[in-house]
């Protein structure tokens, strides 16, 4: 039964390509298909390059997946004395692993024909899968190679987790191969692990993302320049980071109201897009909110400044006394909410967290982290912080905490890697 399913897979996967591509020739977004031509020989699995030792090769779906694994890869290509293959489902992927120094391809189709004439022709020494790429064609052709195959990162939906249940003989046929699961959190690896095949090949690494958080210097001269001249001295900070428009309205009446109790408290609004400041600026100014535009500042400031420019949002969590994470308040699903905690500093976020779920768990947990869906609860979890000066000390230590917790990812990843890689 998994053979037949494979066929039908293998047979229908051409077909979905197609009509993928005709989709987006027919949409508004069509301007990224104008490549195709070009990229088609990759897409088959055509030129594969030559490497003059066995590849350690990393397929990871597009560039945010192939930054998480940036730390990762060439730890392990050093460790393995190998070369570097990076492949990923789009151009934006393959330009961040060019990038990287590796050697940098589209995927080829998941298509057994192609995989496997790929994978005979790199002949990698290990495949690592990253997140969500469960890729059914080519892990079979993987396990018939006998190449070693990682999902690292991983992460599992309920929905698709039910998927694979349902269609069992698949799922054992094509993780045959697979030597560990490397989930982020308990929750992916349970579902993980109630997969046909991945009994007993499941463990909990952490998620690779949080390795890869550090410290820019960039804009930290220019921030501490505007707090000097515009006058804000030691006035405690509110910074609203990556926000988008539901999400302001709710902060700015929430600072109003926090100034209540804490008259001299600035606010600092980070639009995720720059773009559209024209609108933040016309929110403000129907709040009557006085405010001083980044490119414009000079001098003494307005309490709420308007950032118009891009890289200083780790600066401004610097200075800032408690930040607010945004796309929390919306449904984006959340930025990054562990960056404040680079900086010892609380996070204010709102319910809508499932983009960074774990880390947002662990804040909460940890009291470094407190969650506002309203205006009044925010201004209240705000209040408390800016006038206790306990409560606030307890909140960033417990911040700074859960980062140094929920790091550590790579090194677990790369010692499971080259335990379970080991001949038995």
């Amino acid at each position: 039964m998994g053979y037949l399913l494979l066929l039908l897979y293998s047979l229908l996967a051409p077909v979905i390509a197609a009509l993928y591509a005709v989709f987006f020739l027919l949409s508004p977004r069509r301007g990224l298909m104008k490549a195709l031509g070009g990229e088609l020989g990759e897409r088959l699995g055509l030129g594969a390059p030559a490497f003059a030792a066995a590849p350690v090769w990393i397929h990871a779906a597009s560039m945010g997946e192939v930054k998480a694994a940036a730390k990762l890869a060439p730890e392990l290509a050093a460790l393995y004395k190998a070369p570097l293959l990076f492949t990923s489902s789009t151009a934006a992927g393959r330009a961040e692993a060019a990038r990287l120094g590796a050697e940098a391809r589209l995927a080829p189709l998941d298509f057994y024909p192609c995989a496997a004439a790929f994978i005979a022709a790199v002949k990698p020494r290990l495949l690592l899968l990253v997140e969500t790429e469960i890729w059914p064609a080519t892990l079979y052709a993987a396990a018939r190679a006998g190449v070693p195959v990682f999902i690292v990162n991983a992460r599992l939906s309920p929905s698709t987790s039910a998927l694979y249940r349902a269609l069992a003989p698949l799922a054992r046929l094509a993780f045959a191969g697979v030597r560990r699961v490397l989930a982020q959190t308990a929750a992916d690896a349970a579902r993980y692990g109630s997969l046909a095949g991945l009994a007993g090949k499941v463990t909990v690494t952490g998620n690779l993302k949080h390795d890869m958080l550090g410290v820019s210097a960039s804009g930290q001269d220019k921030v501490k320049v505007f707090i000097a001249a515009g006058g804000w001295g030691d006035a405690p900070v509110f910074t609203a980071g990556s926000t988008h428009p539901p999400e302001e309205p709710v902060i700015i009446d929430a600072w109003l109201e926090a100034r209540k109790s804490v008259p001299g408290l600035k606010l600092v609004i980070v639009p995720r897009h720059p773009e559209r400041l024209a609108e933040t600026e016309k929110l403000l100014e129907s709040r009557g909110v006085a405010y001083t535009r980044w490119s414009r500042a000079s001098g003494p400031a307005a309490d709420c400044l308007l950032v118009d420019a891009m890289g200083l949002l780790q600066a401004l969590y610097a200075v800032s006394t408690a930040c607010f994470v945004g796309g929390t308040l919306d449904d984006t699903g959340g930025h990054n909410l562990l960056e404040p905690a680079l900086f010892g500093k609380p996070a204010l976020f709102g319910p809508n967290y499932r983009n960074a779920r774990h880390a947002g768990d662990a804040l909460l947990k940890q009291k470094g982290g407190f969650l506002s869906e309203t205006a009044p609860e925010l201004a209240k979890t705000l209040t408390s912080l800016l006038t206790d000066p306990a409560s606030l000390q307890a909140a960033s230590h417990n911040a700074s905490a859960t980062l140094a917790v929920l790091r550590g990812a790579t090194a677990k990843t790369i010692a499971a890697i080259t335990t379970a890689a080991t001949p038995q």
